[in-house]
């Protein structure tokens, strides 16, 4: 390389600093680089940590240290100065430099404040790199540490601390708390695992490839035009080993494939949860063709496990078998068993089978279920699961949080002073809800009572531990067999031979809500639900009969007819279990009793009440076989400092 191609690139760098120069001063934007000294003083900085030498992101390199040097450069970094200045020679001769053999060494020295770069020493190596787009450039930084705040991107920031020392990469940046944590779990990483070099260079290297293709076009659709964001929410759909071994080509057609979910992730709208089935009238077409034969409505069912060996999926294939009985010839079931490796196969399965309508049953399926809905836009998609929805899919669920409700209230009256047990399963969206209505329930009836919590999901024998402490009431996912009405949570009395009596069954009635949704397809109510939103989820409870619970008929008559009382109410939605005074084992006040919780509020809930004995278990605590669901429906974590 001669020195005319550095003067040559010289003169194309300053028509871009240029450029860059005349666009910001005609929109009255600052048009050179940030000044650090200018934007933060030392009393928004709680000290300062030596990081050392960084392989720093080209593009996280935005200003400068001190004002002396910033009217040499524009805002982009290209020089602004003209040609034959002592300026121009300097930076061409560091340009020739970079085009020999020997290169550029000298590592910059800079300062990072929130993810970052401000210059100190080698403004012009950062020019020359920055116009032949390096993607990194080498420099000693140093890290100047925000004052701890409630700004959410102040707490990410130190998330990003932490995660730093695990990573020791600066490529991915997030502006919201909890991120950092959900890309380590999606690299399939323990929340401690430090990354080993082989790790880093697999990360870094599917990562530039990844941040190639988002383009501007994609990054104005994505939250804080962020291609993390972006990334973060593609590793929620496909694997981590599918993205790192994908070529660029693969990677553009699957984030092409969720622009829409990055769209809504993005935006201020917030997805609708559907309470109860709305009654959806036919159209005036669809009433003209009533008497004339159209094509059925074809509707696949994908369990995560066989319905003879799972009682969850034997729920849901009977709930499938009422929707064929009551809609009959308008619509064609079909029912299918997808393994963990092979539940993108089974659903493209279907979908060429001619599905229309897809439910898969279990939260596990959410990502293939994702696959699939991104690949096919013209099937409808749903997933079995309470989550926040997306708009390629449409999530549902009973509100469990009713019936337990209900079983608190029974529980109470019979404990006899004893604690009471609670056997969870998984520390999920929604649990919370059901521990804390169960507890408001029992505190109705009995102001003294205690629950005792347990998870099925940890290790050790959690019936044991409820027996040890004392609780003769137990109530659970597990506390008897699966039979044909649905009763899939029991309440039981455990009797002194260690034998379980079923008191209380709360019954999912999965066929009720599958036929009110199908009928809601059948009459236009799916397009006219994305009027309001392009996300929907249905949350249905007692009051539109998906959510029931049944009681022993050796009860006493009294338990019996309060039961019935609570059923009424909550039926006619007179009562809610959350409308009292309410603190949490902090002793936080979490209600004062004058107004209601909002769906989104009681999905996310985090806390337990204050007579709830036990906690919320970390994801690092659960059995491995537990963690990839609670992975997936995790509930959100408040942001710690430091």
């Amino acid at each position: 390389m001669s020195r005319l191609d550095a003067i040559n690139q010289y003169t194309i760098a300053r028509k871009a600093g240029l450029r860059y120069y005349n666009a910001r001063r005609a929109a009255h934007q600052n048009p050179y680089p940030e000044v650090l000294e200018e934007q933060i003083n030392e009393t928004q900085a709680s000290g300062h940590a030596m990081i050392g030498l960084v392989e720093i992101p080209t593009e996280s390199i935005i200003g400068t240290v001190a004002a002396g040097r910033k009217h040499a450069f524009a805002g982009n970094f290209m020089p602004i100065l003209p040609e034959n200045t002592e300026f121009s020679d300097k930076w061409i001769n560091l340009c020739e430099a970079h085009l020999s053999d020997d290169g550029i060494h000298d590592p910059i020295t800079c300062m990072e404040f929130m993810g970052k770069f401000y210059v100190m020493e080698g403004h012009k190596r950062v020019s020359v790199l920055k116009s032949f787009d390096a993607m990194t450039i080498s420099g000693v930084v140093t890290r100047m540490v925000p004052v701890w705040s409630e700004d959410p991107a102040v707490q990410a920031y130190y998330e990003f601390m932490s995660f730093y020392k695990l990573c020791g990469l600066y490529q991915v940046q997030f502006s919201r708390p909890g991120r950092y944590a959900a890309l380590q779990k999606l690299l399939g990483f323990a929340p401690d695992h430090v990354w080993t070099q082989e790790e880093r260079i697999a990360f870094r290297s599917m990562y530039w490839r990844f941040r190639a293709i988002c383009n501007e076009k994609i990054l104005e659709k994505v939250r804080d035009h962020s291609p993390s964001e972006a990334l973060l929410m593609c590793l929620e759909v496909y694997s981590y080993e599918d993205l790192r071994d994908d070529s660029t080509s693969e990677l553009q057609t699957k984030l092409l494939s969720l622009v829409p979910d990055l769209q809504f992730d993005a935006g201020e709208e917030k997805g609708t949860v559907s309470m109860d089935p709305q009654v959806t009238g036919k159209g005036f077409v669809r009433q003209l063709l009533d008497g004339i034969a159209r094509p059925v409505l074809n509707i696949a069912f994908v369990h995560a496990a066989s319905p003879s060996s799972s009682a969850w999926s034997l729920g849901h294939e009977e709930g499938a078998k009422r929707l064929a009985e009551e809609l009959g010839d308008q619509i064609s079931v079909r029912s299918y068993v997808a393994g963990e490796d092979n539940a993108d196969e089974v659903m493209n399965q279907a979908i060429a089978e001619q599905a229309q309508v897809i439910f898969a049953t279990a939260p596990i399926l959410m990502a293939p279920a994702r696959r699939a809905a991104a690949l096919h836009p013209d099937c409808k998609v749903l997933v079995c699961a309470l989550s926040v929805p997306y708009t390629g899919i449409r999530t549902y669920y009973c509100r469990l949080h009713e019936a337990k409700f209900i079983s608190g209230a029974i529980s109470g009256i019979l404990c006899q002073g004893e604690p009471i047990g609670y056997l969870a399963r998984y520390p999920i969206l929604g649990t919370p809800a059901a521990i804390n209505a169960f507890a408001l329930g029992a505190r109705m009836t009995r102001p003294d009572a205690r629950i005792q919590l347990a998870w099925s999901c940890l290790p050790g024998d959690p019936m044991k531990t409820l027996s040890q402490a004392g609780c003769q009431i137990i109530s659970g996912h597990t506390m008897a067999a699966y039979h044909p009405n649905n009763d899939y949570w029991n309440t039981a009395h455990l009797g002194l031979d260690g034998k379980l009596q079923v008191m209380i069954s709360d019954v999912w009635n999965w066929g009720r809500m599958y036929v009110e949704i199908v009928r809601s397809i059948l009459n236009g109510g799916w397009e006219k639900a994305e009027e309001s939103s392009p996300a929907v989820n249905y949350w249905w409870g007692m009051n539109s009969g998906v959510m029931d619970v049944s009681f022993s008929p050796n009860l006493p008559a009294g338990v019996l007819q309060l039961a019935g009382i609570l059923k009424d109410g909550l039926s006619r939605g007179t009562l809610h279990p959350f409308l009292c005074e309410i603190r949490d084992q902090q002793g936080v006040l979490r209600s004062s009793g004058d107004r209601w919780f909002t769906p989104m509020e009681m999905m996310n809930m985090n806390w337990l009440c204050d007579n709830v004995m036990g906690k919320i278990p970390a994801q690092e605590e659960l059995l491995e076989m537990s963690r990839k669901t609670s992975a997936l429906l995790a509930i959100p974590a408040a942001a710690e400092k430091e």
